[in-house]
């Protein structure tokens, strides 16, 4: 079992992990390929053109996809990395604090039993 020390520890090396969350991003890099609907031989033939898609869903099943040029695929692919690794670490620090709240409930139940 952790003792709140530990907690605390814990959830302070993990707080400083946490980066800037300046140049985070939501959603899924998807690959597409679009098909124009006349006067494109490539479209034609049947082969169309790939498209790096942004894609981010929001509540009521809405989603914004964003196209990206080919130059942007790896920073758009580290943002999403780094949003992933923030919500896991914040995550982790809330699950601790909760750890912490059910320490003090009782901790607190426990001196009041204390004549």
């Amino acid at each position: 079992m952790m003792t709140r020390e530990q907690a605390i520890r814990k959830r302070e090396k993990l707080a400083a992990q946490v980066s800037s969350p300046i140049g985070v991003l939501r959603g899924s890099l998807l690959q597409r390929t679009i098909h124009h609907s006349s006067g494109c031989l490539k479209c034609a033939r049947g082969e169309g053109h790939p498209l790096w898609v942004l894609t981010v869903g929001y509540p009521g099943g809405k989603t914004r996809q964003l196209s990206l040029r080919p130059e942007q695929v790896p920073q758009v692919r580290k943002a999403l990395e780094q949003y992933r690794d923030c919500k896991q670490t914040l995550e982790a620090i809330s699950e601790l604090n909760q750890f912490l709240l059910r320490l003090d409930r009782e901790e607190s139940k426990a001196q009041e039993r204390q004549p």
